[in-house]
């Protein structure tokens, strides 16, 4: 106790610049107005117990803002536990289980208006056991805040994509057709380039039997010659043996003998065995003229027959159906075709394009000639005359043909880069499509995640405020001398107080200041023993800085009555006042009355 300006609140701002290097009064900008007028620094060591650990605490302060603390046992100051300011700051919290802000909020009350906790400050949630949970929520709605940029950047880059998608312009299909086409058109120049063989080797064969055949023919001919010659000497060597000895008394020997004698008469003279042997010798040559005939006959069918082929062979060239386009069409005008839009012009079996290609023979041409080639009597310069042309034909065909395979080549190679590019962007897609249910996904188990944290937090909350109304009903009666009781305390520790008299529940501001600090002194030490029961273990003190302004003696008198009793959690109070009723029932453990102009204090 003790008059205004003797000091009394310097003990508590003492004990509180000690534990946390700052007081509630002065701002942490202005921790120099700590040290006192005309003094450039100061000093302050607090001894303290938690069990039956003791703990010395000193704490230094100079004008220049240099800071220093240290914690330490008793005796050991030299080996200290802590120091620094940080470190000493992280081993109180350990030791004692609160921070500044829970400290001025609960057990120590500075000199002010006593008024509400305010229900968003860090030590009301702490005292709730909600801040953790807050802490975890603000954690995850950063990271939403984080995934849904991520999200932003996925859908662009998906956006991206699908644009780089539509601008390739690749269709599924298209390139199995340039395949097919590819394949037909290679099918083609080998059937073409076949024809050209063997029209050629044909025709080669065709002007070497037509030719041959004609020397056969004259070996023939020659041959046929013979056999009639050989055929006659047979037959008059027969004859004239017949004459000479066989036809004796037979009337037409005698007119042939007597015929013979008038126009041939030597030939009596012919020994009648050789004209036998020469009747035989003739015939033998006869037979053997007569075979080579026929092997001359059959050579010269054979090699008609072989020279014939040539005319099967022009007639399935011209049978052959052959497309030839003008150009290869790109990829985009296939997309078009398959789209419904008319693709290049196809020449199927027609002519080759006009411009300086050769003309292909006229069919009718072929229809007069494949008769006389096929039985081998067309002569070689006509037949090489139709087939030069026909080849002549061919080869250009086959040329074209080979350049639309080398265009298809190219436009295939085209297609497959188009192709592979097309499976890499899907690729890249899907991974990003990926990607994006990923975040989607973490996104919504985050929201739900905070739906059951709001849901944990309003169901601690919800406790919370039945806890301190039960805790306030206890103590309230004792203040009040039992004519306030029952409250009411929702969500932001709104506290109306249930009045007997009026039957109904009063906001404070309808009741007397005195019974206002009364009701928040109330509160005040049930948040207190709130925050004992959820961060601390063990034994607590209480400074109460000037607590019964606006008290009656009366009231004075409970309020210490209470103060006396709030139970073992809380064993030692320092009440701060000007002065204290002198027939309070209530003893104190130790009574300081600070005096102007006493440096210096110290217990009766």
């Amino acid at each position: 106790s003790g008059q205004n300006e003797s000091g009394k609140s310097s003990i508590g701002e003492a004990v509180c610049f000690a534990l946390f290097g700052r007081t509630f009064s002065i701002e942490p900008g202005d921790l120099q107005k700590v040290v006192r007028w005309g003094e450039n620094h100061c000093a302050v060591t607090l001894e303290f117990k938690v069990g039956d650990e003791a703990y010395v605490l000193s704490r230094f302060l100079d004008r220049d803002g240099n800071h220093s603390a240290k914690l330490s046992r008793p005796g050991s100051e030299e080996e200290p536990i802590a120091r620094g300011i940080h470190p000493v700051e992280e081993a109180l919290v350990d030791l004692l289980g609160f921070e500044y802000e829970q400290f001025v909020e609960s057990f120590y009350l500075a000199q002010r208006e006593i008024t509400t906790p305010h229900p968003h400050s860090q030590a009301v949630k702490i005292m709730a056991g909600i801040a953790p949970l807050e802490r975890v929520a603000e954690e995850m709605e950063h990271e939403i805040a984080e995934r849904r940029e991520l999200l932003e950047e996925v859908k662009a880059e998906c956006d991206a994509l699908r644009e780089e998608l539509d601008e390739l312009d690749f269709h599924e299909g298209h390139l199995e057709r340039l395949r097919e086409e590819r394949h037909e058109t290679r099918d083609q120049a080998d059937q073409v380039r076949g024809l050209v063989e063997e029209i050629g080797h044909r025709l080669e064969t065709y002007e070497e039997n037509v030719r041959a055949a004609y020397r056969v023919q004259s070996a023939r001919g020659r041959a046929r010659f013979l056999r009639f010659v050989f055929l006659l000497l047979a037959l008059l060597s027969g004859a004239g043996w017949w004459l000479s000895g066989q036809g004796d008394g037979q009337p037409l020997a005698d007119q042939l003998r007597s015929l013979l004698d008038r126009y041939l008469p030597q030939w009596q003279q012919l020994p009648q065995e050789g004209l036998l042997w020469a009747a035989a010798g003739f015939g033998v040559l006869f037979l053997l003229t007569w075979i080579r005939v026929a092997t001359r006959s059959a050579r010269i069918r054979r090699l008609r027959a072989e020279a014939g082929e040539l005319a099967g062979t022009l007639q399935r060239a011209r049978e052959l159906d052959v497309e030839i386009q003008q150009e290869v069409p790109e990829a985009h005008e296939l997309h078009q075709e398959a789209d419904g839009h008319e693709g290049p012009d196809e020449a199927g079996s027609m002519e080759p394009v006009s411009g300086a290609h050769p003309v292909r023979p006229d069919a009718v041409e072929l229809e007069g000639l494949a008769g006389r080639i096929a039985a081998g009597e067309a002569p070689a310069r006509q037949g090489r005359e139709y087939v030069e042309a026909e080849l002549a034909w061919l080869t250009d065909v086959q040329e074209l043909l080979g350049e639309q395979l080398e265009e298809l080549d190219a436009v295939i190679a085209s297609e497959e880069e188009r192709a592979r590019e097309y499976r890499n962007l899907l690729d890249v897609q899907a991974g990003i499509r990926g990607k994006r249910e990923e975040v989607e996904a973490r996104i919504d188990l985050r929201r739900k995640a905070l739906e059951l944290l709001h849901g944990a937090i309003a169901h601690l909350s919800n406790n919370f405020n039945r806890d301190i109304k039960n805790l306030v009903a206890r103590i309230l009666p004792r203040f009040t001398d039992g004519r306030y009781e029952h409250l009411q305390i929702d969500q932001d520790l709104k506290v109306r107080i249930f009045s007997s008299e009026k039957r109904d529940f009063m906001d404070l501001e309808e009741v007397s200041s005195g019974t206002q600090r009364q009701v928040m002194l109330a509160l005040r030490l049930a948040l207190s023993q709130k925050l004992l029961s959820r961060k601390i273990r063990g034994r607590q003190f209480a400074f109460l800085d000037e607590p019964f302004a606006f008290f009656d003696e009366e009231r004075t008198r409970n309020a210490l009555a209470a103060l006396a009793d709030l139970g073992d959690d809380i064993s030692q109070v320092w009440i701060v006042a000007q002065t204290f009723p002198e027939d309070s029932a209530i003893g104190f453990d130790a009574r300081i009355e600070c005096r102007r102009g006493v440096d210096e204090l110290s217990l009766p």
